[in-house]
């Protein structure tokens, strides 16, 4: 009977916590994708005050494509798997979306960095 109770509670116990990690998790996985699209701004300020426009192009280093370093000289500081992909919108302002390995993605539109859609 002990047992039967022992395994109730680790159940209870179970069900409460692994909803709860999995959103954790969930927040997390956005935190890293929103901290490297705020890079990725300063980056394009700084390219708009050498040029007058914002920049555009792609990265994913697992398919070697590096098109948004050769236009605002970025490059992640980690090698995350996130891929990244930065619109111009008539050189007022740009979106930025980044996928990582899971599937999860962002899209921020700048400036203000506010969500897509």
């Amino acid at each position: 009977m002990e047992l039967l109770i022992a395994v109730a509670v680790i159940a209870v116990i179970a069900a409460v916590a692994v909803p709860a990690y999995r959103d954790y998790v969930a927040t997390a996985r956005d935190a890293a994708l929103v901290r490297q699209v705020t890079t990725i701004e300063i980056f394009q300020e700084d390219f708009k005050l050498r040029t007058g426009s914002y920049g555009a192009g792609s990265y994913d280093a697992g398919n070697g494509i590096a098109t948004l370093t050769a236009a605002i000289d970025w490059k992640p500081s980690s090698d995350d798997g996130i891929v990244y992909e930065v619109t111009a919108n008539r050189g007022e302002s740009w979106t930025a979306i980044a996928t990582d390995s899971t599937g999860r993605t962002i899209c921020r539109l700048f400036p203000g960095g506010r969500p897509c859609g």
